[in-house]
């Protein structure tokens, strides 16, 4: 009886619920299985995802400051991550460090039915713990692959469920997205990201930065096309029974621009209809470009931005495209900055402003222009014109004690004592001379007794 009795104790306590925490929900433990908590007294001070997005796949790094509010009491932290991001994106080789040690994570199924009206689409979870003693807090670095999302038309998409985060009971402080997108041009990121990002740098780098203070949060969407990509899918679906275009591309994507563009001419001497010219125009254009023929591809982009073909889907992405790609050749050129200035301002209002190419060309016209030069009049300083003034007035009373008039004339004191001095000594001379004839005169007096 008392064995029974302590089978059914064991399986009682296994059941009851056990209060622990996840870093993007705050989690309880049923038995062996998971859902996500009412409340939770660990605190996410702050969430900073870093994605390195390649053409396939993603590599994503993130970095979480989790606080035990409790002050008394230490907490064992349950920590955990969506095994399955969306339809396609799953999580793999995944890594948890937390003060510079390897911490195990588990995969753990959502309980079935959860004691909580709370509902989150997540069927699996990896799962890891982490103790925290009171009033600690502690970074915890994740990192993390999975595939991107693939779109019939070549656009790659990666998503990330950031209204997860909404499930904790504070509101966090810092949240920071940043997306490295090996040098995809700001023409590639189409449709508009689900965020606006903060900054945009030139060589693929986007900066996302989240306010969970005083709204409500939305999962992150980035899509973006590897034009090489989706420029030749487009092509050849467009003509996907006609076995020149099929060779056109494939010496394309081998790296045969000479031949591609020979084909080309071959092709379009030959063709009865003038539909695919836009898109073999574009393709030739490229090739010139890969083959440093700048001033080729130069004439082909001016006559393909008003209609660079590729149907509504891809028509804006191509002109925007263009329009990246002429700046650069233009800013080549002899006065290449005000060539390119004058072009872009030309074509600003024709841009969407809500993307993400817009943010680039208002920062590129930003750099091009040349700063304003303002002359600013110089000041003297008010103790140097004092200075000025009573030297002036010096110099007038110098002047006006120096001269001294005598009948009409005016004379300097220096020329009256050059001349007083002159005077003198002509006097003291005559003195001397008739003082010396005197005596003459009494010495022969003498001389003749």
């Amino acid at each position: 009886m008392r064995k029974w009795f302590s089978i059914l104790l064991i399986l009682i306590l296994s059941l009851i619920p056990a209060i622990s925490h996840a870093a993007l929900v705050p989690l309880e433990a049923q038995g062996k299985r998971v859902y996500v908590a009412d409340q939770s007294q660990v605190e996410l001070v702050s969430f900073n995802i870093f994605f390195r997005i390649r053409t396939g796949f993603s590599s994503v790094n993130t970095s979480m400051v989790v606080k035990n509010s409790d002050l008394e009491q230490p907490v064992t932290l349950k920590m955990g991550i969506p095994v399955q991001l969306d339809s396609i994106s799953k999580i793999r080789d995944l890594s948890v460090v937390s003060d510079g040690k390897s911490v195990k994570a588990v995969q753990r199924s959502t309980a079935k039915n959860p004691p909580t009206d709370k509902e989150v689409n997540v069927n699996n979870w990896y799962v890891w713990d982490i103790a925290l003693e009171p009033g600690e807090s502690k970074i915890v670095d994740c990192s993390f692959s999975f595939d991107n999302k693939l779109e019939l038309d070549g656009t790659e998409t990666i998503t990330f469920p950031l209204t997860l985060l909404e499930n904790w009971s504070n509101k966090i402080k810092n949240i920071q997205i940043i997306a490295d997108t090996d040098f995809y041009g700001p023409y590639a990121f189409d449709p508009t990201p689900s965020l606006k990002p903060a900054n945009y740098h030139d060589g693929g780098r986007l900066i996302f930065r989240l306010d969970n203070q005083n709204s409500q949060l939305t999962d992150f969407q980035l899509s973006f096309k590897p034009m090489d990509v989706v420029i030749t899918k487009y092509i050849e679906s467009a003509f996907e029974s006609d076995n020149d275009i099929k060779n056109i591309i494939q010496n394309y994507r081998n790296g045969s621009y000479h031949q591609t563009i020979s084909l080309i001419h071959e092709y379009l001497s030959a063709a009865d209809t003038n539909s695919i010219i836009p898109e073999l125009k574009y393709l030739e254009a490229l090739c010139y470009q890969n083959l440093y023929e700048i001033e080729k591809a130069l004439n082909l982009f001016n006559q393909l931005e008003p209609n660079p073909g590729f149907g509504e889907s891809l028509s804006s992405t191509i002109r925007n495209k263009i329009i990246y790609d002429k700046a650069a050749i233009l800013k080549n050129q002899p006065d290449g900055d005000q060539k390119a200035l004058d072009y872009l301002n030309s074509i600003k209002d024709s841009v969407a402003d809500n993307s993400i190419f817009y943010m680039w060309l208002e920062d590129e016209i930003a750099l091009l222009t040349p700063p304003v030069v303002v002359e600013e009049p110089i000041e003297e300083d008010d103790a140097e014109i004092e200075d000025e003034d009573s030297q002036e007035e010096i110099n007038d009373k110098t002047q006006t004690i120096g001269k001294v008039t005598i009948g009409e004339h005016e004379f300097y004191i220096e020329e009256l004592i050059i001349a007083a001095l002159a005077l003198v000594i002509v006097l003291l001379l005559i003195i001397f001379m008739i003082r010396r004839r005197r005596r003459r005169r009494r010495s022969s007096i003498f001389r003749y007794y």
